[in-house]
């Protein structure tokens, strides 16, 4: 890793590309580990939550208000599946009625930095990768009626 957190990962030359029987166990892994931290993120509505949270949104109500067009179950499971991953803590308060609250753990803390920086290509990237697919949607031959419907 360098200094400013970035994965250096060598490009090989064209000439020397040919040479490379396949996929080398370093690029297996690196992929490997991030089909994995992927999968922790992997759910519609969990990087909302670990946004919200982090913006220090704890009680259910107020994290099922932030997702409007959620249902409380699905939320429920998404919140037990970020727990599971040890994300997320769930705390239950003994009180009446009972409370509950929700916050990162140290380990859900260190997902934030990763999701910015996804955030931030994302805005930085928008233009080129709606570019990308408008060339490709016009590149792309015309879809050929079926026979059957003409």
């Amino acid at each position: 890793m360098s200094g400013n957190g970035l994965v250096k990962v060598s490009v090989l030359r064209r000439s020397e590309r040919s040479q490379v029987p396949g996929p080398c166990r370093g690029d297996l892994d690196l992929i490997e580990r991030v089909d994995n931290a992927l999968a922790v993120l992997h759910g519609k509505w969990k990087v909302h939550l670990l946004f919200f949270m982090a913006r220090g949104v704890r009680r259910h109500g107020r994290l099922l208000a932030c997702l409007p067009s959620v249902s409380k179950k699905v939320m429920t499971d998404t919140l037990r599946a970020l727990e599971r991953d040890g994300l997320v803590d769930r705390k239950i308060y003994a009180e009446v009625p009972v409370r509950v609250e929700y916050s990162l753990t140290p380990l859900g803390w260190t997902m934030t930095e990763p999701l910015i920086a996804l955030s931030e290509w994302g805005e930085a990237h928008a233009e080129e990768v709606t570019a990308a697919r408008a060339r490709i949607q016009t590149d792309s031959p015309p879809a050929t009626q079926h026979p059957a419907a003409a």
